[in-house]
C-alpha cells in the first residue's frame, strides 16, 4: 500500500452485486488522475517517487472495474517489461490481501493478465523489434489505456504511431500514462509544456500548458518519504556534491540542458577571435580514430580558466593527422595523445622517412620528416574520473565554431549501474574531444 505524508486516497471496488470488496490506496498526489479526462497523464520527477508503483496499482484498479478495460504495458523492447512493469504488477496483486488472486489468469510467456470475472485484460508490447518479436504499435487492438515506463526512451515517431492507433469506442476515455525521469529540455516530451528557470542555475521546471491534453503529476522521493529507507535517502543526497548533474536531474527531477546523468555544466562560449586573443600557449589534445573521429582540440589555460577549440572531428590515419597538424601551424607546440596507440605516437614523434613520402608530400609538408613534440597521455586506475574532476575545477569556455565539442558537452554522461545509480565512469561515447581535453589537463605538471 503506497501512502505519502499527506492523506491517501482510498478506493473500494463496487461489484455488480453491490458488495464492497477490494480496497485500493493511493497517495493523494495522484487524486487528479481519477478525475481527469485528459488523454496524456505524465507521472514524472525524481527517483524514489513511486511512479511505477502508482502506475501498476492504477492498472490493477482499472482491470477490476466493471467497465470495459484493455490495458497495455509498453517499453522500448518487449523483454524489458518482464523485470519492470509485469513484475511490479504481480507484486501489487500479491501484496493486496483484499483481492482474490484466483480471479486472475496470468500468461507468463506473453505477459498477459486477464481478470476472469469481466474478461478485462492487460497485455504487453515492445516499441522496437525484439529478437523474433515484431513491433507493431498500430496493432494495439481495443486499447483503452497504455502504461509506458521510461517513456523518455521512446522515439517521437514511435509514440505518434502508438497515439494514432488508440481510437476504440468501447470506452469513454482513452489514456496514455507516461512514467519518466526528466529528459533534457530539447526532448519531444516537453512539447506540451512550458519550461521555466529553476532556482538552480542551468536547470528548468516544467508545467503542462493549460490548453494541452496533458495532466502533469510531478513528485520526488520527498513525496514518498514514508516508503524510503533512511540509508536510501542518504544515498540520494550523497550525489549532491559528488555528481550534482545526476542529483538535480535524476534525484530532484529538474530538467537539464543536456542528457540525464550529464557530467558537465556551466560551460560558456567565446568567439574564435576571443580565443585567439587569449594570452597563453596552445596545448593540443589528440584522440586517435580512423572509422571514428580523430579528435583534435586546442587548449589554452589562464589561471582557473580553460579555453577550448575543436580542430578536427573526422577519422584520419597517422599521416593525415600529421598533415592536419601542419595545416594548423603546430610546429613545436606540445601535443598530448591517447597512450592506447604508442606506435602511432612514436611515428608522429620521429616523423617519416623520405622514401615513405610522395614527392608532393615532401615539397608541401617537409615537417613530416621532423616529427612533432608529442607525449603519451597519463592513464591508469581512476584516471578518467580524475581527469573529469580536474576539468570541473576550471571555468571552461569553448568556441562557437566547436559544434561537435558543444554536442559532447551536452551528451557526455555517467554510466549507470544495474540499479540506475551513476558509477564513477562515464559512458564510452561522445568523448572524442572531451577525452583529449582530459589528456591535456592530466599532463599539467608532468609535461607543461
Amino acid at each position: 500500500m503506497m501512502q505519502s505524508q499527506t492523506s491517501s486516497l482510498s478506493l473500494q471496488k463496487a461489484t455488480q452485486r453491490n458488495k464492497i470488496e477490494p480496497i485500493f490506496s493511493f497517495a493523494s498526489i495522484y487524486s487528479e488522475v481519477f478525475k481527469t479526462n485528459k488523454r496524456y497523464i505524465d507521472v514524472w520527477g525524481g527517483r524514489g517517487r513511486g511512479g511505477s508503483h502508482f502506475g501498476t496499482s492504477y492498472f490493477l484498479f482499472l482491470i477490476m472495474q466493471p467497465e470495459y478495460f484493455r490495458g497495455y504495458f509498453l517499453r522500448n523492447t518487449f523483454n524489458d517489461i518482464r523485470d519492470s512493469l509485469f513484475r511490479d504488477f504481480r507484486d501489487r496483486l500479491e501484496e493486496n490481501h483484499t483481492i482474490n488472486q484466483d480471479d486472475f489468469h496470468i500468461n507468463e510467456n506473453e505477459m498477459r493478465i486477464t481478470y476472469i470475472p469481466t474478461g478485462n485484460m492487460i497485455m504487453s508490447k515492445g516499441a522496437k523489434k525484439d529478437g523474433s518479436r515484431s513491433a507493431k504499435l498500430k496493432s494495439l487492438a481495443g486499447a483503452t489505456h497504455v502504461l509506458i515506463e521510461e517513456a523518455d526512451e521512446l522515439g517521437q515517431d514511435d509514440f505518434d504511431q502508438l497515439d494514432l492507433s488508440l481510437r476504440t469506442v468501447k470506452a469513454e476515455k482513452i489514456q496514455i500514462i507516461r512514467i519518466f525521469n526528466p529528459p533534457h529540455k530539447q526532448h519531444w516530451l516537453w512539447e506540451n509544456y512550458i519550461l521555466s528557470d529553476a532556482d538552480i542555475q542551468g536547470y528548468y521546471t516544467a508545467s503542462a500548458k493549460k490548453e494541452s491534453n496533458t495532466l502533469s503529476v510531478f513528485s520526488t522521493y520527498y513525496d514518498n518519504i514514508v516508503n524510503i529507507n533512511a540509508t536510501t535517502a542518504e544515498r540520494f543526497e550523497s550525489f549532491k556534491d559528488r555528481k550534482p548533474e545526476y542529483y538535480w536531474t535524476i534525484v530532484r527531477g529538474l530538467i537539464s540542458e543536456g542528457m540525464k546523468g550529464r557530467i558537465f555544466s556551466g560551460w560558456e562560449t567565446v568567439t574564435d577571435e576571443e580565443f585567439n586573443n587569449v594570452d597563453a600557449r596552445s596545448i593540443w589534445g589528440l584522440d586517435f580514430g580512423t572509422s571514428s573521429p580523430a579528435g583534435i582540440v586546442e587548449i589554452k589555460v589562464v589561471k582557473e580558466n580553460l579555453y577550448a577549440r575543436e580542430q578536427n572531428y573526422v577519422g584520419m590515419t597517422a599521416k593525415e593527422i600529421a598533415i592536419k597538424l601542419i595545416s594548423l601551424n603546430v610546429t613545436d607546440d606540445m601535443i598530448i595523445a591517447d597512450s592506447a596507440e604508442p606506435l602511432t605516437i612514436q611515428k608522429l614523434r620521429r616523423g617519416w622517412d623520405s622514401d615513405e613520402l610522395t614527392k608532393e608530400e615532401l615539397e608541401k609538408y617537409p615537417k613530416l620528416l621532423d616529427g612533432f613534440n608529442i607525449y603519451m597521455a597519463f592513464k591508469g586506475p581512476g584516471s578518467i574520473y580524475a581527469g573529469i574532476s580536474k576539468l570541473k575545477d576550471f571555468k571552461v569556455f569553448y568556441t562557437e565554431s566547436s559544434s561537435n565539442l558543444a554536442n559532447e558537452y551536452r551528451e557526455y554522461k555517467w554510466a549507470l549501474d544495474k540499479n540506475k545509480n551513476p558509477t564513477d565512469d562515464p559512458e564510452d561515447d561522445n568523448n572524442h574531444l572531451i577525452d583529449p581535453m582530459r589528456y591535456v589537463i592530466l599532463s599539467r605538471g608532468r609535461h607543461w
